[in-house]
């Protein structure tokens, strides 16, 4: 009887698990948001200068974040209007939804000023890279994207001349950062990229959309903006090749169970 009820109990375990062995990992601990797919981790701080505050491009242990713990300024929104403005605050965070191996997070943060931000990021297990539909609502008449730092990437990681940095025209222009054999990347169907290898040692990158700015009233919306990001172990080739994917859906969502099994069954042990 006591066998019977042992393997019962881990019945209900399995099959109580087996409800989101298709969502990705998501948890939120002390204003930091982790989200872990099957390939890599990242970490969304709520606090200003909001943003991806660490970047895993391997979910094994040891992995290296490619920015810097601590920065205040590793991947954001900017723009100069009274001033240089960033995105600031994420002021309100919702898992929208996860299932099928896919997760849907909205960041909404607030500039201090004219502009609010609303990201809807969309995350896949068995997939390298990510999709931003970028919304930006003005509080009072504002142009909603100029000044070249929409998106930006500072890695403040220390590296200096250990990080490389390169852009490319086709399929579409997109720019990557490489440092100690991964790769950080962002990809825009519709503006450009730039990089500047020797600021602030570390260097930055960042999308260039000034062309889809246009100039709101107070309440009005933009349409939104899409552009993707990618990161994992590779070099600036692997980034490269990665052009000819990032705009679709993964057509095969690689979800292991026996991994995030071995996970969980890891977690009950503690």
């Amino acid at each position: 009887m006591k066998r019977l009820s042992t393997i019962a109990a881990v019945f209900c375990f399995l099959a109580a698990f087996a409800f989101d062995l298709g969502a990705v990992q998501v948890d939120e601990n002390g204003g930091v948001w982790t989200i872990q797919t099957d390939s890599y981790e990242l970490h969304f701080k709520v606090a200003a200068q909001a943003g991806y505050s660490q970047v895993f491009p391997s979910i094994e242990a040891g992995a290296e974040s490619l920015f810097g713990a601590g920065q205040g300024r590793n991947f954001y929104h900017a723009a100069n209007y009274n001033g240089w403005k960033d995105w600031g605050t994420a002021v309100d965070v919702e898992e929208v939804s996860n299932a099928n191996s896919t997760l849907i997070m909205k960041y909404t943060l607030d500039d201090g000023d004219s502009k609010v931000y609303e990201v809807t990021a969309t995350y896949w297990d068995g997939a390298p890279y990510f999709k931003h539909e970028l919304v930006v609502t003005a509080k009072n008449a504002v142009m909603s994207l100029s000044d070249g730092h929409e998106p930006m990437v500072e890695p403040r990681n220390g590296k200096g001349a250990g990080n490389q940095y390169m852009e490319w025209d086709a399929p579409f222009p997109h720019v990557a950062m490489e440092s100690d054999g991964a790769y950080f990347a962002m990809y825009t169907e519709v503006g450009t990229t730039a990089f500047n290898a020797a600021w602030n040692t570390d260097g930055r990158m960042h999308l260039l959309h000034n062309e889809q700015g246009v100039n709101l009233q107070a309440d009005a919306s933009s349409d939104p903006l899409v552009y993707y990001l990618a990161i994992g172990p590779g070099g600036l080739d692997n980034a490269h090749d990665l052009a000819e994917q990032v705009t679709e859906e993964p057509a095969s969502l690689s979800v292991q169970p026996q991994n995030k099994l071995a996970a969980r069954w890891a977690e009950l042990k503690k």
